[in-house]
């Protein structure tokens, strides 16, 4: 964290981004491993996985300790001969007590301690092994000596060249524009399997983002150049 924000600062004049508490340099690392390691982008660094043995008398809901659980990637089910049966992912899931074949699971609740319990569209009509490869969330930045998390060693670029987009944004710098197509366009370049909904939708959300950010820059500026006159 702190070779991030130490590459940022030579960019924006040595201006200091520990302005009160370590912010906002800690609040601005946040927002870009958010951004790198969420949806829709999915990275093998960031990949692992779990298995939840399923079962007639089990039900439909499973409660599991995957505390970096961020988002499905790929599931499948595994049964007692080997066989591996298809599993589709959903966001949410009705309660059903139908006994057949599971086709579908979801992460239904989450106790914000590590505990996601995942659903499935029916009771298991045997005994199975359920296979899951999830995205692991970005971990909380808590300080600057941290490392960064799952974001691999290639892709350590991104990490600095999005600190340096959103410290330019904060200082006013007038090469943000610059900074910021920078980092959109490598990171959406580390993706290839991303397909072009998927581009367009993040760069909608990511759009709308800066704009208000932007704005609320200007605000909190003009703010503070009517209290100085």
């Amino acid at each position: 964290m702190q070779d991030g924000i130490t590459f940022t600062r030579a960019y924006i004049k040595q201006q200091s981004l520990y302005v009160n508490n370590q912010q906002p340099a800690l609040g601005a690392a946040q927002i870009v491993l958010n951004v790198v390691l969420g949806p829709p982008f999915s990275w093998r660094a960031n990949r692992t996985t779990t298995v939840i043995s399923i079962s007639t008398a089990g039900g439909t809901d499973y409660q599991v300790n995957v505390p970096t659980f961020g988002r499905l990637d790929t599931q499948w089910l595994v049964d007692g001969n080997g066989k591996i049966h298809q599993l589709g992912g959903e966001i949410t899931l009705p309660k059903i007590g139908t006994s057949k074949l599971p086709t579908k699971i979801c992460p239904q609740y989450d106790d914000n301690a590590g505990n996601i319990t995942f659903r499935f569209d029916s009771v298991p009509d045997q005994a199975y092994s359920a296979y899951l490869d999830y995205q692991q969330k970005a971990p909380l930045v808590t300080g600057a000596a941290q490392p960064l998390g799952t974001i691999s060693d290639e892709n350590a670029d991104l990490f600095f060249e999005g600190m340096l987009t959103w410290a330019s944004l904060l200082v006013n710098d007038a090469r943000f524009p610059i900074f910021e197509r920078q980092f959109v366009a490598h990171l959406l370049s580390r993706q290839d399997g991303l397909s072009e909904q998927a581009k367009i939708i993040f760069m909608g959300q990511w759009n709308e983002f800066i704009r208000t950010a932007q704005r609320a820059q200007s605000i909190t500026q003009g703010a503070a150049s009517g209290r100085m006159q």
